[in-house]
């Protein structure tokens, strides 16, 4: 393993960039060479001062007992280890791991372990690390069987004692196919690649004939690669380029930090210095609440108390009900967790307004005429402040898991009908804790009015607008995004979308800078047909205020217009506005770069469940558009 330190230029990322893309158990280049990033356990800071912070809500959903922000390079280190492990030398074509090209020089200096090289007629050559890896399902990785796939057509009989082999790797035609790269051996036998890539049975085949199968192993998690605590994993390998897109899918949970009045106390009671102390001891109790009435526990209450101005008995009874919330297994989903954000963006719940995280004005603009407008929408909140929390739960290989729930079935060891993939869990279960990074920033939330939606809705039934939509259902995604099938859905995201476009031409953001939070529920008694705008940064005095500036009643709703107006029109129409089926899953209609789609990073739903149609109706149903 080695230290992922900043100080060396070329060796340093960003402290987002630890979160996606190069989350624990994703590979990134350092020095021309590939590295997968260690778990958070493997990290080191200076003076073991972890930079920990709190999201009460997430961490009781999420059973995290705290969240700790990546060492920057002044604060410590990220470990990292070499993988794949087979190294190639672009001069003499020959394929070997590194310990091979180590081993096989006379000294290797220090330099060696960060920028291998072999010798070559007294010039030195760097080597680079192969192209292609094995991964399966159930989110294990393996370097690529070279040694195997070159003697997969030997002669029964045939030596095959790996010292006496070499392996060289190269392309027999000017062709760029796969199946022009050769792996060859010393011995005479060699292997094209075509077929690595199949994935109806014949890579297996070849696979099981040479007796190769899944290791199951992480690579990142050394405890976790334990030989004798490995299972058995029955998922057949993949083999996947390196920098390949479906190597790694990160599940991120994002929440909007709100101080609530009734979790007060036990933010003062986190936040200070002294609890650090106790809740390490804590973690090491099979029953915490017992241990809280213990004279060592009594101490570290009593200096909680005194520092944060509660009585010891709310320092205790504090503690307990958390320590219960953290423990609890129910299943909160994306919507079920954004409504209490959404209560409070209606001005419904109140909220701690002192604490500095939150700080947002309700506009008033019913008593104002905006062309018609301002009857579709039910209210205007500007965020001048929110913190954003962005915590790595967990990837998945392959595919993405699609899943709506706040925390990952960890007893799902195999993939489901629905899933196809497994969930690898991020957490470190030593203390309890996963990587995460909060952002200071603001904001614009914008909520439809219930009465028009409803009125809306009405006037949909049976029209072609929602048999379009409607017939999505059918599509081949996630059971949990099949809520999503609805106009309503459709509306609001794509109502987020057209604003996002203008907002950028209007406040000057990048087109990535601007995100979106869809709140949506179509629950009786729990319904939400809202959306939050917001831009972030990692700075302690987050943005600048461009973007509320922007949306005062008066520019909010010329801009709005805007939108609305150019939704009308796109450059591929007649063609976009006419079809029914595009994007991830067909399960896009009127909706392309050109006219609707935005950056994926900012997305709520990777550019998934847009039509322009809804809003602003149909060629043949111009008057069904929610603003028509």
């Amino acid at each position: 393993m080695t230290n992922f330190n900043g100080t060396d230029p070329s060796m340093a990322v960003r402290r987002a960039q630890l979160i996606t893309p190069y989350g624990i158990g994703a590979l990134t280049d350092i020095n021309n060479q590939s590295v997968m990033i260690m778990g958070s356990k493997y990290w080191k800071w200076n003076n073991n001062d972890k930079e920990q912070f709190h999201d009460i809500r997430l961490e009781r959903v999420m059973g995290a007992n705290y969240f700790i922000e990546p060492p920057t390079k002044d604060t410590g280190s990220v470990k990292v280890t070499r993988f794949p492990n087979w190294l190639f030398s672009p001069k003499t074509k020959k394929l070997k791991t590194f310990e091979e090209w180590k081993s096989a020089l006379k000294f290797a200096s220090p330099s060696f372990d960060k920028k291998p090289y072999e010798f070559f007629k007294s010039e030195k050559i760097y080597l680079v690390p192969v192209r292609f890896m094995c991964t399966c399902r159930n989110g294990h990785v393996q370097d690529f069987p070279w040694f195997e796939w070159a003697h997969l057509n030997k002669k029964d009989g045939e030596d095959q004692l790996r010292m006496k082999h070499e392996l060289s790797l190269f392309s027999s035609s000017v062709s760029d196919s796969i199946s022009s790269i050769i792996v060859k051996c010393t011995c005479g036998c060699e292997n094209s690649l075509r077929g690595i890539f199949d994935t109806d049975g014949g890579f297996a085949k070849n696979l099981e004939k040479i007796q190769v199968k899944c290791h199951g192993k992480f690579i990142w998690d050394l405890e976790k690669d334990v030989e004798e605590d490995i299972k058995d994993c029955d998922q057949p390998l993949q083999t996947v380029l390196r920098n390949a897109n479906n190597f790694y899918f990160p599940n991120i949970v994002s929440s909007v930090n709100i101080p609530f009045s009734e979790n007060k106390n036990i933010e003062k009671i986190k936040s200070n210095p002294v609890f650090i102390t106790l809740e390490k001891l804590l973690s090491q109790q099979s029953m915490p609440e017992e241990y809280l009435k213990t004279t060592n526990a009594a101490n570290l209450i009593s200096l909680l108390a005194s520092d944060t101005f509660l009585t010891e008995e709310q320092v205790r009874d504090a503690i307990v009900e958390d320590q219960l919330e953290i423990k609890s297994d129910e299943d909160v989903t994306v919507e079920d967790y954004r409504y209490d954000e959404y209560q409070v963006l209606m001005g419904v719940k109140d909220f701690d307004k002192n604490s500095g995280r939150l700080n947002i004005t309700e506009c008033n603009f019913k008593n104002q005429s905006f062309h018609g407008l301002e009857e579709k929408i039910g209210k205007l909140t500007l965020v001048n402040q929110l913190e954003v929390v962005n915590v790595l739960k967990s990837y998945s290989r392959i595919e993405p898991t699609d899943s709506e729930r706040m925390v990952e079935l960890q007893q799902e060891e195999n993939p489901s009908s629905y899933h196809r993939v497994s969930e690898v869990s991020l957490i470190n279960n030593i203390d309890r804790s996963y990587v995460g990074i909060k952002n200071l920033g603001e904001g614009i939330f914008v909520s439809l009015d219930k009465k028009m939606v409803n009125l809306w809705k009405k006037r949909l039934l049976n029209s072609k607008i929602e048999s379009k939509i409607n017939r999505k259902i059918k599509n081949n995604i996630h059971e949990d995004e099949l809520k999503y099938i609805t106009p309503v859905f459709y509306l609001i995201h794509t109502l987020s979308h057209l604003l996002i476009r203008e907002l950028n031409a209007y406040c000057g953001y990048s087109s990535s800078a601007l995100k979106e939070r869809i709140y949506f529920s179509e629950k009786k008694g729990k319904e939400m047909y809202g959306l939050l705008i917001y831009t972030s940064s990692s700075d302690s005095e987050g943005t600048l205020g461009g973007l509320v500036k922007q949306c005062l009643p008066e520019r909010f709703f010329k801009i709005l217009n805007s939108a609305i107006e150019k939704a009308r029109w796109c450059s591929y129409d007649p063609v976009c506005i006419g079809t029914d089926s595009q994007g991830r899953d067909s399960l896009n209609s009127a909706a392309c770069h050109a006219c609707t789609l935005i950056s994926e990073t900012s997305c709520d739903k990777m550019n998934s469940f847009l039509d322009r149609t809804v809003l602003i109706g149909s060629p043949e149903e111009l008057s069904l558009g929610y603003f028509n």
